[in-house]
């Protein structure tokens, strides 16, 4: 089997490497976005990728981190079993990156062990596939169903970077009116008295 280890730490390739079967597979070691661009444009034979989400981009080409190379993946080797990797632990973030790129499986670091790389190698696991930690940060995004709405979601990252409800339509297709409507919406959901509580309870259950 060919698989593709995309992460910018060598040691962690070669840690990913032993787990999988060295005798009896092929990799294809890519530590950022350039070199894996520049990897893809050889049309390479690939079974398979574990795809780390934190690594450096290549601007250039729109690849900003292991789901921009996953997508372009998935686009141009589509029979390609896609293992996105993430030491992300927010909830929101998980549930973004899943819902865009709709991986063969989502895992997060500390969840890896030889039984998973096993299942994952064999092809033996349910997929779309996510591993206990991403898993239990989706059902907290599920149940907060206000959070499922994109736009909110969009909404409450520009808040958290320090934007004022009135400054947003520069960035969203709604009106002013329409923003502090699902902004008031949500304070409503969350019984916090204004969006300033709202980012701090969002931040405090770690689901931004």
């Amino acid at each position: 089997m060919n698989i593709l280890l995309l992460d910018d730490h060598l040691m962690t390739l070669d840690g990913y490497a032993l787990y999988l079967n060295p005798t009896e597979n092929s990799f294809q070691k890519v530590l950022d976005c350039k070199e894996f661009y520049q990897w893809l444009l050889t049309d390479p034979q690939v079974d398979l990728a574990f795809i780390d989400y934190n690594i450096p981009s290549y601007d250039e080409k729109n690849l900003h981190n292991g789901a921009d190379c996953a997508l372009l993946l998935k686009e141009l080797k589509p029979n390609c079993r896609i293992i996105l990797i993430t030491a992300h632990h927010e909830s929101m973030i998980l549930y973004n990156i899943n819902q865009r790129v709709q991986p063969y499986a989502l895992i997060s670091k500390i969840d890896f062990n030889q039984e998973l790389m096993d299942g994952l190698l064999s092809n033996k696991l349910d997929h779309p596939y996510l591993s206990v930690k991403v898993k239990e940060a989706i059902l907290s995004i599920n149940k907060k169903t206000t959070l499922l709405d994109a736009t909110n979601r969009e909404i409450l990252m520009y808040l958290t970077q320090g934007f004022k409800i009135n400054q947003l339509d520069q960035f969203l297709s709604l009106s002013k009116s329409g923003i502090q409507k699902k902004v008031s919406k949500m304070i409503v959901d969350f019984e916090v008295k204004d969006y300033h509580e709202l980012v701090q309870v969002l931040k405090r259950e770690k689901l931004l």
